[in-house]
C-alpha cells in the first residue's frame, strides 16, 4: 500500500496561511502541519489547531527569512545579525560554513523553538526547517540531536529516487531537489546511527508552493505502489502583506483548492492511495 503524509508547512507564517491550514487538517484534507515558532503568526496558528481540535504537530526549525529568533540577541549574534535572520538561505549557508553563524547557537535557538511548541501543549511528531536549512552537513547533527532529546520520531530527510510531480519549469526546482537529495542521505546516515525510525519519502520540493491538481495528477501517477511518503504543501490564501514579505511566488490559494476538490480524493482512492498523519506513523 502506498501511504502519503499531506503535511502543509509555514503554519504561523501568516494568519491567513494559519487558518486555511486548521481547516484543512480538520477536514481530514491534510495529515499534518510544521508550526513556524518565530513567525509572526504563531499564536493565531496555535489557537486554530486547538480550535480545530488538533492534537499534534511539527516544527518547522527557522533561521531564515528575516524572522526574530526566540533567544534573547545577545546569545544569537551570529546566526541572527541585527537581532533577524538573514532573508536567504545561501547567506544562512554561508554563513554557517564560514563559522560565522556557530552551530552551539544555532542548536540554543532551535531547541528554543521546539520549546515553544511544545508548551502550546502539542505533541512535537516531526521537525523540518524552514527552506530545509536543517539539511546542511553541519546542521543536520543538531536537528538529529534534538529530536533524541526531545522525543520527536521523525526529522524530514528526502532521498534521491524519490520521484517528482512534473518537470519543473526550468532547472532551478529541479536542482533544489537534486541537491536537498544528496544532503537528504547524510540526514539519513545520521537518523539510523542515532536509533531513530526511518522517516517518509519525501515529495513536492521541486514543486514547492506549485502543487496545483495537474501536479497531482501526474505526481499519483509516478508513485510506487508501496511505501511512504511525505508531500510537502504550502496551502494559504492570498495574502498582499505576505506577498510582499514573502515574493516566492508561492501559489497559496491553488495548493489549497486542490487539496479541497473532490477530484484529488477521487485519484487517491482510484490508485489505493491511503492518507495518513505523522501520529499515526510514530504508532506503527
Amino acid at each position: 500500500m502506498t501511504r502519503l503524509v499531506l503535511n502543509a508547512d509555514d503554519a504561523g507564517l501568516a494568519p491567513g496561511l494559519a487558518r486555511r491550514i486548521a481547516s484543512l487538517l480538520a477536514s481530514g484534507r491534510l495529515g499534518g502541519t510544521s508550526l513556524l515558532a518565530c513567525g509572526e503568526a504563531f499564536g493565531e496558528a496555535v489557537r486554530a489547531l486547538g480550535e480545530a481540535g488538533i492534537a499534534d504537530a511539527g516544527v518547522h526549525l527557522c533561521l531564515v527569512g528575516g524572522e526574530t529568533p526566540l533567544s534573547p540577541p545577545e546569545r544569537v549574534r551570529g546566526i541572527a545579525p541585527g537581532g533577524r535572520f538573514p532573508r536567504s538561505w545561501p547567506s544562512v549557508a554561508a554563513r554557517v560554513a564560514s563559522g560565522l553563524a556557530p552551530v552551539a547557537e544555532v542548536e540554543r535557538e532551535w531547541e528554543a523553538q521546539v520549546a515553544a511548541v511544545l508548551s502550546t501543549g502539542l505533541r512535537v511528531t516531526h521537525l523540518d526547517a524552514h527552506q530545509h536549512l536543517h539539511l546542511l552537513p553541519r546542521l543536520a547533527p543538531v536537528a538529529v540531536a534534538l529530536a533524541r532529546r526531545f522525543g520527536v520520531p521523525f526529522v524530514r530527510a528526502p532521498r534521491g529516487d524519490d520521484p517528482a510531480a512534473t518537470a519543473y519549469p526550468g532547472l532551478a526546482g529541479s536542482a533544489r531537489a537534486r541537491l536537498l537529495a544528496l544532503f537528504g542521505a547524510n540526514a539519513r546516515r545520521l537518523l539510523a546511527r542515532a536509533g531513530l525510525p526511518e522517516p517518509p519519502r519525501v515529495l513536492g520540493l521541486a514543486e514547492a508552493g506549485r502543487m496545483d491538481l495537474a501536479r497531482w495528477r501526474t505526481l499519483l501517477d509516478a508513485l510506487p505502489s508501496d511505501g511512504t511518503f511525505e508531500v510537502v504543501l504550502h496551502p494559504g490564501v492570498e495574502d498582499a502583506r505576505a506577498r510582499e514579505r514573502y515574493p516566492w511566488g508561492y501559489s497559496w490559494e491553488e495548493e489549497a483548492a486542490a487539496l479541497e476538490d473532490d477530484g484529488l480524493s477521487g485519484m487517491m482512492s482510484a490508485r489505493g492511495v491511503a492518507r495518513v498523519g505523522f501520529a499515526e506513523l510514530s504508532r506503527a
